[in-house]
């Protein structure tokens, strides 16, 4: 750039071309022209002061990268527009992607069950199976047709038993306390 002339007075064609080479007043002009517009249209996604500042920053980054090849230099401003935008849509789809850990709501017991819990379920069922076994043969084909086998009434429960409706009542409360007192028994 000549030092003669009003860098006001050149055209984006020319400030772009000098300030390929290396030109501080180039870039500082171009920056001088431009800034509210990058400013303005970083704005208009409402971002932090941070993510305003990383955005401008990207979009001037990003002109420094492309300053060759920009095809029309006098839509300079434009190009700037645009390039600022995607920066705030690039910063929204990150922000998207990495939520903070405290933004995770940590109070709802996840549905997958721990190690733990699954070996203590695993344990907790060879024990009542141990204590059903220990049962007699009417009483464990009571509860097998109960509680493992597919019984929707008292009547599909008496056709597999054999016994009469009226008495599988009975029958179950006496055979689960009778499980109740040997799984006492078989728990440490």
């Amino acid at each position: 750039m000549q030092a003669r002339h009003e860098p006001t007075a050149y055209s984006n064609t020319h400030l772009l071309r000098v300030a390929r080479t290396g030109d501080k007043a180039a870039w500082d002009e171009i920056v001088r022209r431009y800034e509210g517009v990058v400013r303005a249209a970083v704005a208009r996604y409402r971002p932090t002061a941070t993510d305003a500042a990383d955005a401008v920053q990207n979009t001037w980054l990003r002109l420094l990268e492309n300053a060759a090849s920009i095809r029309d230099p006098e839509k300079l401003g434009s190009w700037l527009t645009t390039t600022a935008r995607r920066e705030c849509l690039a910063l929204k789809r990150r922000q998207r992607i990495e939520r903070p850990i405290d933004t995770i709501c940590t109070r709802q017991p996840s549905p997958c069950p721990t190690p733990e819990t699954a070996v203590i379920a695993m344990e907790t069922r060879r024990h009542v199976r141990l204590a059903i076994n220990t049962l007699a043969d009417r009483p464990r084909a009571l509860i097998n047709a109960l509680y493992f086998q597919s019984s929707d009434s008292y009547g599909d429960v008496a056709r597999i038993t054999g016994m009469p409706i009226g008495s599988i009542g009975p029958t179950r409360r006496r055979t689960l306390r009778c499980l109740h007192a040997s799984l006492h028994q078989l728990l440490p």
